[in-house]
Formats: C-alpha cells, sequence, structure tokens
C-alpha cells in the first residue's frame, strides 16, 4: 500500500469550492485549504512532501466550539508544526480540520503516515447547506497566517476529481479482536473468554536448544476447539540452522492439528540477547523462518511469522516473507509504521484479568487484514488399516491414517487400508 496523500486509497476533491484559493462566492470569498474526502480510508495521516517523508510535532489537538474564539470554524483539528528543513517551501504548519475524533496529543512526534485524526463533519463544516465529510487540509508559514498552496501536500490536483487508486487503500481491518495466549496466562475458563486466540504451541530452549511444549498447550488447545475460539497457533523459534527450523514445524504438527495458521515466532530470547539464536544474521534468521514455513505449509498448515517492528527491519527479511506468508506484527505505539505488512496487529495489552476467564495481562491483537482461507482436506468417516493382517480399530486406524499421510507413507506398499460403509 502506498500514500500518496493524506488518504491511503483515493482521495477526493468533491465541489469546486472545496478547492484552495477564491472558490467561493463566485470567486469573492477566499477558502485557504483543500477539502479532501478519503473513498477508500477514512483516517488522517501525515502526508508526504512530493514523496519525500516529513516530520514535526503537534502543536494543536483540539476542538473549537466558541465562536467568539477566532478559531472556532476548525472544529476537531489538528496542528503539526514541521521540524525545520523538512521543505524547500515556505510551509512550516500544517492544518487538519474538521475532524470527527483526533488520534494524537500536543506534543506528540509523527512522520508522514502516522495517524492523526479521523475524518468528519465538525465546526463550521457541519453547518453548510450539504454538510458530508472531509478533511480541510491547509497549510501556513505562520500559525495565524494566511493559507498557502497545499497541493504538493495533498497528493492530487487543485481541482475537483479522484486521485489515486482502491489498490493503495489500507488493509481493511475486520473488527475482530484476539488474543494470545501460552502459560503465562495459566488456567483459562474458555467458556468465559469472549474472544478467538492464537495459541503457543511451544518453544526451543534458548541455552539449551530442546524443544518444549508449552505447558498449557494440551488445555488451552482442548478448551479453544470445544468452545470455538481456536484461530491458530505460534512457536517460539530459536532455531540456528533450516533443518532445526524445520524440525520446529514438525514438532508443532506432532502436537497441533492442521488446517490453522501457525506462526514462526522470532524475537530476543530476552531482554540480554543472550540466546542461543541472537546472534544469527538477518539473512540466517530470515532462511530459518522461510525453512519452517515451507514445511509448515507441506504439512497442511497456514504459514505466518510473528515478530515486532524493530526487529522486522534489523534481523529479518519481514516484508519479503511477507509476499509468501502471513504477517503477524506487534507495535504498541499509537502511531506505528503502517507500512509494513500484515493480517494481524498486536496492539496492546490488557491489566491483570481484562479479558473475561483469564486471570493475568493479556496480549491484544486486531485483525487488519482478512484471513485467507485454507481448504481442510476431507476426512474419511470410517477406516480400517491392517499391518500383517492385523485389522486396526476405526479410532488407531484413523490416527495411524493420519500419520501415514503426514509422512508420506504409501498405502499399498506400507500398509493397506480401505474405506468401509458405517
Amino acid at each position: 500500500m502506498r500514500l500518496a496523500s493524506i488518504f491511503y486509497g483515493r482521495v477526493q476533491v468533491v465541489y469546486s469550492w472545496g478547492r484552495y484559493g477564491w472558490t467561493r462566492g463566485g470567486g469573492k470569498t477566499w477558502h485557504g485549504g483543500l477539502d479532501l474526502v478519503g473513498l477508500d480510508d477514512t483516517t488522517v495521516r501525515m502526508p508526504y512532501y512530493k514523496g519525500k517523508r516529513i516530520t514535526g510535532r503537534v502543536v494543536r489537538a483540539r476542538i473549537v466550539t466558541d465562536r467568539r474564539d477566532k478559531t472556532w470554524e476548525w472544529g476537531w483539528y489538528v496542528c503539526v508544526q514541521l521540524d525545520s528543513a523538512q521543505t524547500p517551501d515556505a510551509v512550516n504548519f500544517l492544518y487538519f480540520a474538521h475532524c470527527e475524533k483526533l488520534l494524537v496529543q500536543v506534543g506528540q512526534k509523527v512522520s508522514s503516515g502516522d495517524a492523526l485524526a479521523v475524518m468528519g463533519r465538525t465546526g463550521n463544516a457541519a453547518l453548510g447547506n450539504s454538510p458530508y465529510d472531509h478533511c480541510h487540509l491547509e497549510v501556513r508559514a505562520t500559525a495565524t497566517g494566511r493559507g498557502l498552496d497545499p497541493t504538493a501536500y495533498a497528493g492530487c490536483d487543485n481541482a475537483v476529481g479522484i486521485y489515486g487508486t482502491a489498490e493503495d487503500a489500507a488493509p481493511t481491518e475486520t473488527g475482530e479482536t484476539v488474543i494470545d495466549v501460552s502459560y503465562h496466562q495459566g488456567v483459562i475458563n474458555w467458556t468465559k473468554v469472549p474472544y478467538r486466540a492464537l495459541v503457543r504451541i511451544g518453544y526451543r530452549g534458548y541455552g539449551t536448544g530442546a524443544l518444549m511444549k508449552d505447558e498449557q498447550f494440551d488445555a488451552n488447545l482442548a478448551g479453544a476447539k470445544a468452545n470455538n475460539k481456536l484461530l491458530g497457533f505460534y512457536f517460539f523459534s530459536q532455531a540456528i540452522t533450516e533443518d532445526e527450523a524445520r524440525a520446529e514445524a514438525d514438532f508443532c504438527a506432532s502436537l497441533a492439528p492442521t488446517g490453522y495458521p501457525l506462526f514462526f515466532d522470532a524475537e530476543w530470547s530476552h531482554s540480554v540477547h543472550d540466546g542461543r539464536a541472537d546472534s544469527l544474521t538477518k539473512a540466517q534468521r530470515t532462511a530459518c523462518a522461510r525453512a519452517f514455513c515451507v514445511r509448515a505449509a507441506a504439512l497442511g498448515f497456514q504459514p505466518g511469522v510473528y515478530t515486532f517492528t524493530s526487529f522486522a527491519t534489523a534481523n529479518l527479511d519481514y516484508e519479503g516473507l511477507c509476499r509468501e506468508y502471513l504477517g503477524w506484527l506487534a507495535d504498541t505505539r499509537a502511531n506505528y509504521d503502517t507500512t509494513l505488512p500484515r493480517y494481524i496487529h498486536q496492539y496492546g495489552q490488557t491489566a491483570k484479568g481484562g479479558v473475561p476467564g483469564i486471570g493475568p495481562e493479556t496480549d491484544l491483537n486486531r485483525i487488519v487484514k482478512t484471513l485467507p482461507t485454507l481448504d481442510k482436506p476431507s476426512e474419511p468417516t470410517h477406516q480400517e488399516i491392517w499391518l500383517d493382517h492385523v485389522v486396526l480399530p476405526n479410532a488407531a486406524a484413523m490416527e495411524f491414517y493420519t500419520v501415514a499421510k503426514k509422512y508420506g507413507l504409501d498405502n499399498d506398499k506400507a500398509y493397506h487400508a480401505k474405506f468401509v460403509e458405517e
């Protein structure tokens, strides 16, 4: 996705009187900015300047409704003062007005792409004959000065029309909150949990390298499945070779049902960074992640990668991996880097007891792009398997069949099987 204006996706100038200049009252009334409508995304963002990233600081973030205040007409608005030497023009202040709500606070540092507000029609914008949701973008040399030409920041011409493409829109949020759980959440009462969950299968020891099942995995798997709360799985990796990464995927397949997302958890072992995988190069860790995902896909999972923003850019080719696999990114900042791809965004953590049925703190995530569906193979309802003329009962036959299929054992060579009508 690409931010070409103050919105992702298409931006529209709807009316001629929404243009910058002497555009109102038959050319007799001045309009100091551009009224822009986000057609594919309503979040107002810090713009680029002709494709160049710019930075600044929020100096106003408020609503003004008192008509005796000379700025009353702004309603909910944000003012950003640009840092020095950001652009070659005279502009020092950016105004984003008539918003529905604000997403920043005074004093906050912002840069291109950061979320500032939500498009709306507050203040003067709500008083016209045909009010409509938009953002009034105005740029000034001084905070109280006259509006200057905003087109270099708007990403569109000062003319009625639609600019940009829908393909550049931000991923659509499903609105679904999901949690991730491990032994850290203790014993969970899944009958009370209101969210779907990503369940940790296990981890590789950062010292010993041993493959370990999460202490609460069995209980969490059973409880989440029984209450229709299972979204998928993750595994904390400390693989230092591609073979070890493939072994981690095999370990997951030996414990968890296939047909679900399975994430390779790539992060530091702990705060001092002295785990067995913490010294890997970016290329080595990326190779391990890819080997895990390739094997996980072959085993019937929907593979993906979990990490956090700084790790994603410095220690892993996260963007490259996301061209093939699901991305799950952690970033708890209010204005995180939205350009990094993700299907799931981990945005925070509850206080103790913040999720019904769970006592400790719990990570909160949001699905920001609908997960692709994974066709699950149809399973026979009854099967007999015999080895050396020994016929297995149905339950054992089904278990054997699943294992044989996973490891490529050939029917009629390694074993004999047939479907039996109930």
